[in-house]
């Protein structure tokens, strides 16, 4: 009785998780840094059933990569990615082969963190990251070659 009781709570946990940020407001934050603008959408509607944090760049070929806060975005190439799928399970986004992107944002960050492969975490091929810290508007790109690019952001309307 008790596994059941633990497999239908570890079932809904994702549900819950999406269900909680529902009711947060669309937000877009422009970060500029020397030779490029990164615009970032967050708790923006998708055609996923669920709400994402997108970031676009010209680091970024193809446009925006897009994730569920605290999920995976699961892309259909390295190369030119679009997004395919979305999920919070991470069994999922382990078996999922080709481009993952995952997003955090709360009241002091956001981060984004792009990768490829199977597997997840220490696992994969690292290709870049975002950070923002959002008390003050203070954000770096980081490169697969190890490049840091600073930026200053500013949430707008």
């Amino acid at each position: 009785m008790k596994p059941m009781i633990l497999g239908a709570l570890m079932a809904s946990l994702p549900v819950a998780t999406a269900a909680e940020n529902t009711g947060a407001r669309e937000e877009v934050v422009l970060c500029q840094g020397a030779d490029d603008t990164i615009t970032i959408a967050l708790w923006t509607p998708s055609q996923f059933n669920a709400t994402l944090h997108c970031i676009t760049s010209d680091h970024l070929s193809g446009g925006s990569r897009c994730a569920p806060n605290g999920g995976w975005g699961l892309l259909n190439d390295a190369g030119m990615p679009a997004l395919v799928s979305v999920t919070m399970d991470w069994k999922t986004a382990h078996e999922h082969q080709l481009g993952k992107l995952t997003a955090i944002a709360g009241p002091k960050a956001v981060r984004f963190n792009a990768q490829h492969g199977v597997g997840t975490g220490s696992n994969l091929n690292y290709e870049w990251k975002f950070t923002l810290d959002r008390r003050t508007g203070d954000a770096t790109w980081f490169s697969k070659a190890g490049e840091r690019v600073p930026y200053r952001c500013e949430l707008q309307g």
